[in-house]
């Protein structure tokens, strides 16, 4: 389906390109819109193995070599991050921001509200917030008091939690 948007909306800019209507950069940058978000549904967590589902939630990381790899939440990316035995090969890290909803924002941009009020997909309940926008940090901590993390407190979190000594590692 995804594929059948991206040819019709190639066709459609070529022919208006045609007729002198508008240029390239349009489409470029639809394009690369459409590639810089999530597609909940038939993305796969590369972490967790399953289907990435929930609006407001994700992240993805890029590779040295270009490769793409997405996340159901924050705490996947990190419990992946952990995992990796080669950190240089990481070209980019970015999270959902929970206020936009499907915009990805490198993860030393964002704070992480942990509230057990606010539940992400994998059990965790860490919300990304963009740290400069501070009206929003202060509405979403109002609607689910809790602490904000930095990126390496939630990678702590994370590692004590999942891979402790008391951890299981059990993602939802």
């Amino acid at each position: 389906m995804r594929l059948i948007t991206l040819i019709v909306i190639a066709v459609i800019t070529m022919s208006m390109t045609a007729c002198g209507e508008t240029d390239n950069r349009n489409t470029i940058t639809a394009l690369k819109a459409e590639k810089e978000q999530i597609n909940y549904g038939s993305d796969i967590c590369e972490f967790t193995g399953k289907t990435i589902r929930e609006v407001r939630y994700g992240g993805r990381m890029v590779t040295s070599s270009g490769d793409t790899l997405n996340f159901m939440s924050a705490e996947c990316l990190a419990g992946y991050l952990l995992k990796m035995e080669n950190r240089d090969e990481i070209a980019s890290m970015k999270v959902v921001d929970f206020v936009d909803g499907k915009k990805l924002m490198p993860v030393e941009e964002l704070k992480f509200l942990n509230s057990k009020l606010r539940p992400s997909p994998n059990g965790m309940y860490l919300t990304a917030v963009d740290a400069s926008n501070k009206k929003m940090l202060e509405f979403v901590y109002d609607a689910y008091p809790g602490p904000y993390l930095e990126w390496n407190e939630v990678i702590d979190k994370v590692e004590a939690e999942w891979f402790g000594e008391t951890g299981n590692a059990a993602m939802n």
